[in-house]
């Protein structure tokens, strides 16, 4: 079930608390960001959707969860007073993973903007970042020195374990094995050539196409020192 943070500036302190919206969405509903803000390190919510305030605040609360990591991964709902005229979008929202709703907390337009966005699990999602590279495991990208790549999911999985263990060598039967779940042989072998090959590549469009090293007859390094 995916957890949601709703902090709602009009909220009475009366109604917050926990409860459920709709079928998968197990909402907590509070009125100021203190709270979630202190526990942010260790409290990590699938969603955060922020309403009953100005654009100004939104993007001051989005800008203090974002400070820490694994928040940084975690969509953002910017809900708008529809007697507001005009659509002011904060300047923290992100178009290829936050959303913008017009209308009351618990209006039907709003609700089913949240059970769009909230997706089970990115909670538990990770950043893995090594060096000046960091890897965004929900948006399936790699941010660098030279700029963002954007991956496929295999991609992604392949780097996650080449960065989890930056400078040093990770077997490719490790990686086909423990990251995959398939059985090592020549096929799955191949596969892993190539999604290692298309990485390459986009790393050497950034500028760093000696980051990731073949280790023959082993597996892969990712060197995080080179350029």
């Amino acid at each position: 079930m995916a957890r949601v943070l709703i902090i709602d500036g009009g909220l009475p302190r009366a109604l917050e608390g926990r409860s459920l919206l709709g079928e998968g969405i197990d909402a907590h509903l509070v009125r100021d960001a203190e709270g979630p803000l202190a526990r942010a390190d260790a409290d990590v919510f699938d969603l955060l959707v922020l309403c009953g305030m100005p654009a100004e605040q939104q993007a001051e609360i989005a800008s203090a969860f974002h400070a820490h990591r694994r928040w940084r991964l975690v969509p953002v709902l910017y809900v708008s007073d529809p007697a507001t005229p005009g659509l002011a979008i904060p300047g923290t929202f992100r178009p290829e993973i936050d959303g913008i709703a017009r209308g009351h907390r618990t209006s039907a337009a709003v609700e089913r903007k949240m059970r769009e966005l909230a997706r089970e699990g990115i909670s538990d999602a990770v950043a893995v970042a090594a060096g000046p590279f960091e890897l965004d495991p929900v948006r399936l990208r790699l941010a660098g020195p030279g700029g963002e790549i954007d991956l496929t999911e295999r991609e992604a999985e392949v780097l996650s374990m080449l960065l989890a263990r930056a400078n040093r060598t990770v077997p490719a039967a490790e990686i086909i094995e423990r990251g995959w779940g398939l059985e090592v042989d020549e096929r799955s072998l191949q596969i892993l050539r190539r999604h290692v090959s298309n990485i390459r590549r986009k790393l050497a469009e950034k500028g760093a196409a000696k980051a990731v090293r073949t280790v023959r007859g082993t597996g892969y390094r990712f060197e995080v020192r080179a350029g």
